[in-house]
């Protein structure tokens, strides 16, 4: 363990673990004439890259690009970790 109390598997875990944040706004919502839409963007963290959305359905689909190109977002995430440790 380490001086915060976290254990050489938990930072394995957290190596392979991908954080999302997501933000949903509604459109058209002041427009009775129109139907509200629900957009938003969903950020990957460790990439630090984000995409909209204008379907609340396509969340799911932009998680799961991420994780099919879970290799990829490792070396990301490993290039993240060693500019932090400089």
């Amino acid at each position: 363990m380490d001086d915060f109390g976290v254990s050489e598997s938990m930072s394995q875990f957290e190596k392979k673990a991908h954080s999302f944040v997501v933000r949903i706004w509604q459109e058209n919502r002041d427009e009775p004439a129109k139907t509200a839409v629900w957009r938003g963007w969903i950020r990957h963290v460790q990439a630090e890259q984000q995409v909209y959305f204008q379907n609340t359905s396509e969340i799911g689909q932009i998680v799961d690009r991420y994780l099919q190109y879970d290799a990829l977002a490792d070396v990301v995430f490993d290039s993240i970790q060693e500019d932090e440790s400089l």
